[in-house]
């Protein structure tokens, strides 16, 4: 009721708490959802809808022994008992709070005697406990205290000693394993690495079988043309941009090797395409324009229009190297 008080603000968000946990409280917090909804009504003057609460929280309430928050609901039941014109209804509920308020009263007061009683004993316990350690240093002999001291001595170098060994084995210990961790980190960048060149050579590879094909097909065709229809099948051995599987293939062991590279491309081109992203992937793995063109599966002359548009999209004066621009712009570095 504290926080209510000093943050009126609060008030109508509590009653919209209150509200949607109604039904869904646990039984045995019941009595103080029941005390603490009935309150915070008071609190706004919706008197007629807090009186049930608090009369149903005062019972609960008692059934737990929970006598102080109990007296409260009494008394902020008689309250909207006055507050409703209901003065003969606050004479059922008076005697039961001033039962309530005395038994609160008296528990207090035993506690404070308790407390008073304990503070008492403590400090006559802290006394007798001085007295006795002055007799035990009284007693205390010279030869004592060197023994003592030589002890924690000794103690004391051990375990310096000990921790310097400890401690230089763990240290051994953990430069080991990070030697060990980055021979594994850099096998799999190797590893990935390997992959992703082996994804660009089949690539390759396929451009180039297809290429034979076309043109062995065409010759075919050349020679029978009234006897054989090809077309369709040149169509089909048409070498294309890598499949969407492929694709997939490559990024991944691409962001592998170069986790941060295309976040930095997008960040100095946000309009750059699915298929410049993959042309300038190709170029920080520093592909050559024939590379280029049989890894997309594209003619040199679309490599140069493809590289002129990106020029443009990342703001290049004409006559710079745009794949050295693109190789510092995906490391990271700027302009």
């Amino acid at each position: 009721m504290y926080y209510l008080a000093a943050f009126p603000d609060s008030v109508n968000v509590a009653l919209r708490g209150f509200a949607a946990l109604e039904g869904k409280v646990p039984r045995h917090r019941l009595p103080y959802y029941d005390y603490y909804y009935g309150a915070t009504l008071a609190r706004v003057g919706k008197w007629l809808e807090a009186i049930p609460l608090l009369r149903k929280s005062i019972g609960e309430l008692k059934d737990i022994s929970e006598l102080h928050p109990a007296s409260e609901a009494a008394e902020l039941l008689m309250e909207g008992y006055r507050h409703t014109g209901r003065a003969a209804d606050i004479l059922t509920v008076f005697p039961e709070y001033r039962v309530m308020r005395d038994s609160v009263t008296r528990k207090d007061k035993i506690r404070q005697l308790a407390s008073a009683n304990i503070r008492f004993e403590t400090q006559k316990k802290e006394q007798e406990n001085l007295l006795l350690t002055a007799e035990v240093r009284l007693q205390d002999t010279l030869l004592h205290v060197y023994f003592i001291a030589g002890v924690c001595t000794l103690l004391l170098v051990f375990f310096i000693a000990g921790w310097m060994v400890m401690r230089h084995r763990n240290l051994r210990l953990r430069w080991q394993l990070e030697a060990q961790e980055h021979e594994r980190a850099d096998e799999r960048l190797r590893d990935q690495e390997s992959r992703l060149h082996e994804l660009i050579a089949a690539r390759q590879d396929l451009y180039e079988r297809n290429r034979s094909l076309i043109r062995q097909l065409s010759d075919i065709q050349a020679r029978h043309r009234n006897t054989c229809e090809l077309d369709s099948v040149m169509e089909s051995l048409q070498s294309h941009l890598l499949t969407r599987k492929e694709e997939e293939d490559f990024r991944n062991a691409f962001l592998s090797v170069y986790p941060s590279a295309l976040l930095h491309l997008r960040e100095a081109c946000p309009a750059v395409t699915r298929s410049e992203e993959l042309f300038c992937m190709l170029v920080l793995l520093k592909q050559s324009n024939e590379e280029l063109a049989r890894t997309l599966g594209i003619s040199v002359a679309s490599v140069s229009k493809t590289r002129y548009r990106i020029r443009v999209k990342l703001g290049l004066p004409e006559g710079s190297d745009t794949d050295a621009e693109i190789r510092h712009i995906m490391a990271g570095e700027d302009l």
